[in-house]
């Protein structure tokens, strides 16, 4: 004996009149959520904000510096003067006696201090003479117990 399909009799109970929800139940597969992509970069805002404010930092950077002003460092070697033993200056005033003997006062164009140079025999002038006071002269000079004795006398 075969079986046979029977049809299916229509159900002669009334239907219920309460409405069926649209909503459908997890038959379905849920939907898939799209992941945003991330960008490699800053986003465009964010490179506006560090733009404005590195701008602002160099701008205040810059009005420091000039409301500083100018502000120069001067090295001083040789206790301010233009080298080891040697004096750049205005001459005050010579004495030089017959024998070549005397003094020469000389005062410094870098320290304003006054320095009283020795000379003799030995001391050589770049000009073959004896300056002048107010004249202008580098004095390289030797301190020998306390003395300074000029060795060489340049004129300018």
């Amino acid at each position: 004996m075969a079986r046979t399909k029977r049809a299916r009799r229509k159900s002669t109970k009334r239907k219920s009149t309460r409405r069926k929800s649209t909503r459908r139940t997890s038959t379905r597969r849920p939907k898939r959520t799209t992941r945003r992509r991330r960008s490699k970069g800053l986003t465009r805002k964010s490179q506006k904000q560090i733009l404005t404010v590195a701008a602002i930092v160099v701008g205040i950077l810059i009005l420091v510096a000039l409301l500083k002003g100018p502000h120069y460092v001067r090295v001083t070697y040789y206790g301010g003067e233009v080298g080891r033993n040697a004096v750049y200056g205005k001459v005050t005033s010579v004495a030089i006696g017959a024998a070549g003997r005397g003094t020469i006062h000389v005062q410094s164009y870098n320290t304003g201090k006054a320095y009283t140079f020795y000379t003799g025999v030995r001391t050589d002038y770049n000009i073959r003479r004896y300056p002048v006071s107010g004249e202008r002269a580098k004095v390289y000079y030797i301190n020998d117990r306390g003395y300074l004795k000029a060795t060489y006398v340049r004129i300018r």
